[in-house]
Parts: C-alpha cells; structure tokens; sequence
C-alpha cells in the first residue's frame, strides 16, 4: 500500500514536471522526460489534466494557449499518439474561464497560427465547440486574427455555427469592432440578418457598439434593420448607447421613418445627458434641439410630441413639446439632466432593460454630493423598474445598504420609510432567489452544463441579498431607535424583517446565525460602520 502511494507521488510530480515544461516552452526537458517512457505511461503523463493557478488541462492544451510551437511540435511529432488532440480542458482568457477548449480552441484564441497549422495538418477537428459551443472559429473572430480566420475557414471551418445564445462569428466580430474579419465573413456567405436568442442581429452588435465601418459593411450586405427581443432596432440600440456616428448614418437610411430618426436623435441626446461613459451637455442639447426642429419642419408637416406623465424621481418634470421650450434649457445641466431621464423613459418605454442605467448614475452623482433624498429617489426608481423587468437587483440593493449606512455615519437624517421600502423589495428579491433555486435541473447534458452554471450565479446573488437583508435589518434596528416613528411604520418594518427572517445561506446560517458570528463577512463601503 504504502509503495503504491510512493509511486503515485512520483507520478504526480513526473506529471507535473511534464506539464510545466510544455507551458514554459523547454522542448528538449519535455523530449527528455518522455522519450524513455513507454506507451502506457506517455498516455498516463500526456492525457491527465493537470491543475494549476485556475487551470486544469493536459500539456498539449497548455502549450498551444501559451504559443509554445516547440513544445506541440515534439508532442506532435514524437509522441503522437498517444497524445490526443480532442481533449478537452479548463483554460483562462483574460477574465475568461474557458471549459471545454480544445488545444486548437487555445491556439485560435490566443493568436498562434502556426500552432494552429500544426493541429490542423494533425487532424485536429477545427469545429470541435466549447462547453458553450463556441468554436476554433469564433475565438479567432473574437481576437479579430483575419490569418487565423482565413485559414481555418479554407480547412473546414462551419462560419454559420454558432454559441449557446446562437451568438455568431459574423456577430462577435460585429461585435468587437473587426472590419477585415467582418468583410471576410460577409464575403464567404455569412447570413447577415441571423438572429441570436435575444433577437439581435450582427448590425445590433455592431451599432451599440458605435463600429461605424462596420455599420456601413454590414448595410452594404444588405442587412435589415430589425427589431430585438426588447423591440429595440439597431438605430435605437446606438442612440441609447450615445454612438452619434452610427445614429447618423442609421438615421439616413431610406427605411427609417422621419418618425423615428426624430425619436433616435431625442434619445441620443437624452442619453448624452446622462452617460457615464459619453456625458455631454453640448451634445445632448445639440441633438435635442435638432429633433425638436425636426418635429416642426413644416415641408413634412408637423410631428407633435406626445409627451408621457411627469414621473416624481425626475422631480415631476414636463417634457419639452416646443423649440422655446427646449431653448430654455440652454446652459441649465439640471434641467438637461431631467428632460434626458424624461426623454429616455418615454421612448424606451419601462419594459427596457437598459434605462435604469442612467437613472443609478445620476443618483450616485446625487449621493456624491450629498444630496440623498434626490440619490434615493432615482435609485428607487430604478430598483422599482428593474424588479418590474424581474431583472437582478442585487447589486441596487448592496448599493441602498451603503449609501444608507454612509447617511447615518455622517448624521444625515434617514427616513425609516426610505429603509422599509428597500427591505420590502429584498425580501421580494430573496422570495424571487429561492423560486429560481429550486427550478428542477435540466434533463440534457448541454442544458445541464449551462443549467449548473446559472445555478452558481443565482445561488451566489441569493446569499449576496442574505447579506444585504442582515445590513438593512441592522440600519433598521438603528432607525427604530429613535423617536418620531409612527406605529404604522414601525408596524411595516417588522412585517419586513418577518419576510426576510428564515432566508438561509447554502449551509444553513439564518440571518440570526449571521449576526452573531464574528466570521461573517461586512461589507467595509460605509456599511462596516454601522453593521460591525
């Protein structure tokens, strides 16, 4: 017994030698290591993963993701078979963890074409597809390597398979902004109008993007400009991102409404107004004034604006309906800000999943400067919209635990009304978590992978709100003690904390255990202030 620990020790480590020599490139060491070794043991030391630093994949995997064309040749070569080329292993791209990537998926991805010459000539299969069923292919298209692209196509490459999302490379390159690859695929008979599950096509991609070229290549290949599942079209998609280039050459085209080339240069000066990433008041008022005066240009007759009903977060603020109205708004960056958050709700409507986005930045400028009571009324709004789109609120609520926690550190009156309200929407939340947990796995093996995985994330956001409920429940024990509260509001905080009472982290721990556990984790953005 204890001699065949011994050997299993060797072997683990001769495996591991074997393993790191391929990763880091020493072709002779690898040579050296395996050419006295026999068949069995080749096979044993060559196809056995090896797991190190997130990454569990054979030596062949590992040397073609590092570029180490020394290292594939010799196992090509000298040591082929046993080594085999379908393996499957576990890999990281940047954030990425990759499962099921072959040693010629690593190679296409990470830009190595001569590995991927090496594979191919050795009969590597070049559609052989990931846990998520992205291909050799897709990864090239991913990285934008045209050689790559060009040369797996004109070994058998399928350019029309496509993900898990049916997500396709014509899409992904859309995506990233490839023109070259974009072109080559059109060229080679990529269908340009294919739609992935979320109803996008590669001109959606490519428009919220703002890949203006792309746009053009894509139009040129008679692409259609269609609708998503959330009923967006590619000339919305940009203005909501703030991709002027692109609405302009969109809002040209002969099948685009005058109707709705007004509504895109509204939104996409709406969105200037409260970008994160785009933020610009010039810009915004520039394109608000031109849809203004284009819904007045009396050579096509007149398109009055019907505006929506004012909405308390904005401060009640009425939609301008005149060129004199837009025109006050000039040098006012509240006004702007209010007529963009007005403008964005009305045209994407409360259904779209994109327009809390704004909203939460808006009020974290708010919070930024010390202005809660307008911070929480957008950020309510924002949580309110996106339970209404059972949209994840996890990151809404953390947010409200902190900013609350920020308040009473400071001194800053907080309302137990503000904390009920947010107690409410995480004990719907957590009700939420546990109806998708308990969902019955799915019965196939690919929905299954994909099943498990969505698991770990809801599970994950489900004890995240455990945690958060703990804080909110903590900032409301503070709250409680103070005079000035009602009984029926006191009355609605407990009915709170009685619905979020029993939710229990995977192992068990109630909020009760939580918080008489020293061990348990506190957020330390503000909340640690409060909650420790």
């Amino acid at each position: 017994m204890e001699e065949k620990v011994l050997l299993d020790d060797v072997s683990s480590t001769l495996r591991e030698r074997v393993f790191f020599a391929a990763r880091d490139g020493m072709s002779l060491t690898l040579y050296a290591l395996l050419y006295e070794k026999n068949t069995d043991e080749i096979d044993d030391l060559l196809n056995t993963d090896v797991c190190c630093d997130g990454v569990k994949c054979t030596p062949l995997i590992s040397a073609a993701r590092q570029g180490r064309e020394g290292a594939v040749r010799i196992l090509l070569d000298k040591f082929r078979p046993p080594v085999r080329l379908e393996t499957e292993g576990t890999v990281k791209f940047d954030e990425y963890v990759i499962e099921g990537a072959t040693a010629l998926w690593c190679a296409a991805g990470a830009g190595h074409l001569g590995i991927v010459k090496r594979l191919v000539r050795a009969g590597a299969n070049v559609n052989h597809a990931t846990r998520t069923l992205s291909t050799p292919l897709r990864a090239a298209c991913f990285d934008g390597r045209l050689d790559i692209v060009k040369y797996l196509v004109r070994h058998g490459a399928d350019i029309h398979k496509a993900n898990k999302y049916n997500n396709t490379c014509l899409m992904i390159a859309s995506y990233k902004g490839h023109l070259d690859v974009v072109q080559f695929l059109l060229d080679s008979g990529a269908r340009v109008d294919e739609r992935a599950l979320c109803g996008a096509t590669a001109l959606h991609f490519a428009a919220e993007c703002g890949h203006a070229p792309v746009v053009c290549a894509l139009i040129q290949a008679q692409a259609s400009i269609l609708t998503n599942q959330n009923g967006m079209s590619p000339l919305q998609c940009a203005a909501e991102r703030a991709r002027a280039s692109v609405v302009e050459i969109l809002a040209a085209r002969p099948e685009v409404s005058r109707a709705q080339a007004v509504e895109a240069f509204e939104l996409l000066g709406a969105s200037f107004a409260n970008d994160k990433e785009y933020y610009c008041l010039r810009m915004a008022y520039q394109y608000l004034h031109r849809a203004m005066t284009m819904r007045y240009d009396t050579r096509y007759g007149l398109l009055l604006k019907q505006p929506a009903e004012p909405i308390p977060a904005y401060d009640n603020w009425k939609e301008s309906t005149t060129l004199e109205d837009i025109e006050r708004l000039h040098g006012n960056a509240h006004a702007l800000h209010m007529e963009g958050l007005t403008v964005r709700e009305r045209v994407l409507g409360r259904t779209c999943p994109d327009l809390p986005h704004p909203v939460v930045f808006r009020g974290a400028v708010f919070a930024d400067e010390a202005r809660f009571d307008r911070c929480l009324a957008l950020w309510r709004h924002a949580l309110a919209l996106r339970q209404y789109n059972n949209v994840s609120v996890v990151k809404d609520l953390l947010r409200f635990a902190q900013v609350f926690s920020q308040m009473i550190h400071i001194g800053i009156e907080l309302p137990l009304e503000q904390v009920c309200f947010v107690l409410e929407a995480c004990a719907e939340e957590l009700r939420r978590g546990a109806e998708r947990l308990e969902k019955p796995p799915a019965n196939n093996d690919a929905e299954a992978l994909i099943s498990l995985a969505s698991r770990y994330v809801l599970q994950d956001e489900f004890e995240s709100n455990v945690r958060t409920a703990l804080y909110l429940v903590s900032v409301a024990a503070r709250l409680l003690e103070n005079d000035g509260n009602t009984e029926d509001m006191i009355r609605a905080i407990r009915v709170a904390i009685f619905r979020v009472r029993d939710a229990r982290l995977l192992r068990g721990q109630t909020l009760l255990h939580l918080a008489v556990d020293h061990r348990t984790p506190v957020d330390d953005f503000h909340t640690s202030d409060v909650c420790q």
